[in-house]
């Protein structure tokens, strides 16, 4: 019996074997090599992915860092804030008690019927305060 063209069936058996076989190794050298690329490929990205995640990290603290600074400098301008506003009421206190304190300079001047010196008259000018005897 033959095969086709006339060549003897073990041959074509043969061939087809050897055939079969070169197909087999090419698949099997195809997905080994498919194989390598993709394990290459996964490598590269788990490396980036590993470099994206430091750098998200990073990120993440130095938000961290600055919302903590924000909150810093929140309370300290809060608290400057509240100081301020302390040091106005004080101010505005002291200014109130230095007003009263002149009345009573003046006004136990003109009891003793004496004159302010010069520069106490001064002062009192400046704050607009008439300081001649009966008329302050």
């Amino acid at each position: 019996m033959t095969g086709r063209a006339g060549q003897p069936r073990t041959e074509t058996q043969e061939s087809l074997a050897a055939l079969t076989a070169l197909y087999e190794a090419t698949i099997r050298n195809l997905r080994l090599t498919e194989r390598r690329k993709l394990s290459n490929l996964t490598r590269s990205f788990e490396g980036r992915l590993a470099e994206a995640y430091e750098k998200l990290n990073e990120s993440a603290q130095a938000v961290s860092r600055a919302q903590s600074k924000a909150d810093d400098l929140q309370r300290l301008v809060l608290r400057l804030h509240h100081e301020n506003k302390q040091h106005e009421l004080s101010e505005r206190q002291a200014v109130k008690d230095m007003q009263h304190l002149a009345a009573r300079v003046l006004a136990l001047h003109s009891n003793a019927n004496t004159h302010l010196d010069p520069s106490t008259a001064a002062i009192f000018a400046r704050r607009g305060w008439n300081t001649e005897m009966g008329r302050s």
